[in-house]
């Protein structure tokens, strides 16, 4: 069976999609199936800063128009909702069965199947969760964590909160002495950037560092918004403090909260520092959290994907090398 695998990214979305679903690409060739892949990134600029990112993916293009007829049983579709009316009206031309994951409103019948991440807490099953965060999970010390608090926010950080947190962490006594850790990612711009790779004091600023999952891994908070690391944080059990960039964010974190293992971050100063300071004293909370958010993802997401995209392709049930069965007791990490 032949599949085509269109993901897409952008100073607007981040890289989540376009990383996550590496994971699932390589979960489909192992199962047998051929898959030809495809990186959309709508700006010529933003495809150049993307470099190291998309090398996987078979071709990258500017925009839809440049794919043009696929030839496949079926398409896999992880791209942002922003894109939607521009994919939607292309998948029905191509006229073939389509899984998609995420969140897609289909008012044309275009969607044969879905494994949509946004809605509630039985959906973030689905959620993609990459190798070398899995790897991160079996590595991890059960010394404690490595660092106080790890920083990471996905996309462009259009409402800064990179430099918001950097300067609560650098002008609060009570964070001085404290091991925080600050991630950019490539599409972040702003004041922030300026400050990358430099250290001060406890604070230290990487910009798309190599072992990401590990500094992930080693928090004893996490601080992200509404995205891809979100759900990375929740399956290697590290309580999160959410600050969201968008109202589709907004509804996305509500499993998050409701399920107990993560906070909306606060933007009054006081009332952050009473966040963070909470759960960094209180060893207690931090597990109570941790545990409630490896309920939530467990990072079998590709193998449910796997499975779904077989019996929606096939239209039969699938019996598959790691094929995901609801039956099946996980071994937890």
């Amino acid at each position: 069976m032949d599949l085509f695998y269109l993901s897409a990214g952008s100073s607007r979305w981040g890289t989540g999609h376009l990383l996550r679903s590496i994971e699932l690409i390589d979960v489909l060739k192992k199962n047998g199936l051929h898959v030809s892949t495809v990186a959309l990134v709508p700006d010529k600029t933003e495809m150049q800063q993307m470099s190291a990112f998309i090398k996987i993916y078979d071709r990258h293009v500017y925009s839809l128009s440049e794919i043009g007829t696929v030839n496949a049983d079926g398409i896999v579709v992880d791209v942002h909702t922003d894109f939607q009316p521009e994919v939607l009206p292309w998948l029905k031309k191509q006229g073939l069965n389509v899984v998609a994951v995420d969140w897609y409103y289909d008012n044309g019948g275009v969607i044969t199947a879905r494994a949509n991440l946004r809605g509630g807490p039985q959906a973030l099953k689905y959620a993609l969760i990459r190798k070398e965060f899995h790897d991160a999970l079996r590595n991890r010390s059960c010394q404690g964590p490595k660092y106080d608090a790890v920083v990471v926010m996905g996309g462009g950080d259009r409402r800064e909160y990179l430099y918001k947190i950097f300067q609560f962490f650098s002008e609060e006594p009570r964070f001085l002495k404290k091991n925080i850790v600050i991630v950019l990612g490539p599409m972040v711009k702003g004041k922030i950037t300026e400050l990358a790779g430099s250290s001060f004091g406890a604070i230290s600023i990487a910009r798309n560092p190599a072992d990401i999952a590990d500094i992930m891994a080693g928090a004893a908070v996490g601080i992200t918004n509404g995205g891809t690391s979100l759900m990375e944080f929740t399956m290697l059990g590290i309580p999160t403090i959410i600050f969201t960039q968008t109202e589709e964010e907004d509804n996305f974190i509500q499993p998050f909260l409701e399920s107990g293992c993560s906070v909306s971050g606060a933007n009054e100063h006081g009332e952050f520092a009473r966040q963070i300071t909470e759960l960094l004293e209180n060893e207690i909370l931090r597990k109570i959290r941790a545990e409630k958010a490896r309920k939530l993802i467990d990072g079998h997401g590709a193998k449910r994907i796997t499975d779904l995209i077989f019996k929606t392709f096939l239209q039969k049930e699938s019996n598959i090398r790691g094929g995901y069965n609801e039956s099946q007791d996980y071994k937890k990490n």
